[in-house]
């Protein structure tokens, strides 16, 4: 199996544009629905509608952040295998220009976007729109959601992130980057138990209840850490699992969409299992395309992959803003779902082709705006 050391990375490579075409399907999820009112006895259209954008969005969709932690994981403990403070600092300064600048600058363009829609009100609009957003929170946690979400023993499980929604996964890596001497030290004393614990956190709900402390982050940074640290290739590990993890996967798939993702109380328990083995199940997926050459990723799409997940939700709230029958509207189940399908390609469209013009007439911004990569 010497193979799979030289392809895991091309496998990561391969993943970027996919586990990012999969996070702007989970914003273009649409109008809510009422779940209570679903009968499963007798399903009209728009229940199938309405059950397979949650199979999608809420659903199969929600293993993406995790296998980018994942893979962050891996990479980061490259030359960490012993611990070495030098190059873990070395690796903090890159990560300064790859992730926090990024981070300020899509923040702040959003933020100055919003302020441009309340000009006409003055400074007193200004205030007021600083004073909703929590003042200097609007760079860390200023957006709630989730508030009713509990973990196994009954305390609150809220998910909060910057004014721009999807900036959460950087905050959070950026904590965990930071923590990744913990992680270290957890897993020479601990070997497997610490990812163990890291699990139960992951699967209970219980873990640090402050804003940029996710168990999700520390629990798939962790096994890609983990994995470094006593070379152990996650494409490999995929192959050698691929069979009974296609079960149950299938399985959990299937339950967590009926029980309407995270969001009742079987779900929530169903939930965290889907997205653990689901992650193993696509990474063999992907080792497997990329093995046989099945499908190329083309290097625009791969390079451009971190632009559409800075960009996409600016572009969405665009459309939901001037154009909110494309996100909102109604219609018969059929136009719904071709709706539903069609909405995140435009936005990736777009993003993918204002990328490929910046870096064709502007490289070096083109450049600053992603951190160099």
């Amino acid at each position: 199996m010497e193979r799979y050391s030289d392809l895991q990375f091309k496998v990561f490579d391969w993943l970027r544009f996919p586990l990012i075409v999969g996070v702007v399907f989970i914003h273009c999820y649409g109008k809510p629905f009422d779940y209570e009112a679903l009968d499963f006895s007798h399903l009209s259209g728009m229940d199938f509608y309405n059950l397979f954008r949650v199979g999608i969005s809420k659903v199969l969709m929600h293993i993406c952040v995790p296998i980018f932690y994942l893979i962050s994981g891996y990479l980061f403990f490259i030359g960490l295998e012993k611990w070495n403070w030098n190059n873990y600092l070395t690796k903090l300064k890159k990560r300064v220009k790859r992730l926090l600048i990024p981070f300020f600058i899509w923040n702040t363009l959003c933020i100055l976007m919003a302020l441009s829609g309340i000009r006409g009100q003055g400074w007193i609009g200004i205030q007021q729109f600083f004073e909703d957003n929590g003042y200097y929170h609007i760079f860390w946690d200023s957006v709630k959601w989730n508030i009713d979400r509990t973990n196994w023993i009954g305390l609150t499980n809220i998910s909060s992130s910057p004014y721009l929604i999807p900036l959460w996964f950087l905050r959070d890596l950026m904590v965990v980057c930071i923590c990744t001497p913990l992680l270290y030290y957890l897993f020479k004393f601990t070997k497997h138990l610490g990812l163990i614990l890291l699990s139960l956190c992951f699967i209970t709900g219980l873990f640090i209840p402050v804003p940029g402390f996710s168990s999700v982050a520390f629990l798939f940074f962790g096994i890609g850490g983990f994995c470094r640290m006593n070379n152990i290739n996650p494409t490999k590990f995929a192959y050698n699992h691929r069979l009974i993890i296609y079960v149950i996967t299938i399985l959990l798939f299937v339950l967590c969409t009926v029980f309407n993702g995270y969001n009742t109380f079987w779900g929530e328990v169903v939930y965290p299992f889907f997205v653990i083995v689901g992650s193993i199940t696509t990474i063999h997926l992907a080792t497997y395309i990329v093995e046989h050459d099945i499908l190329k990723m083309p290097s625009l799409l791969t390079k451009g992959s971190f632009f559409v997940y800075l960009l996409h939700y600016i572009i969405l709230s665009i459309i939901w803003t001037k154009f909110p029958e494309m996100y909102y509207g109604e219609g018969n189940p059929f136009y719904l779902t071709i709706r539903y399908l069609f909405l995140p390609i435009v936005i990736i469209t777009i993003c993918i082709i204002m990328y490929y013009i910046l870096n064709k007439f502007t490289p070096k911004l083109g450049s600053f705006l992603i951190g160099d990569r």
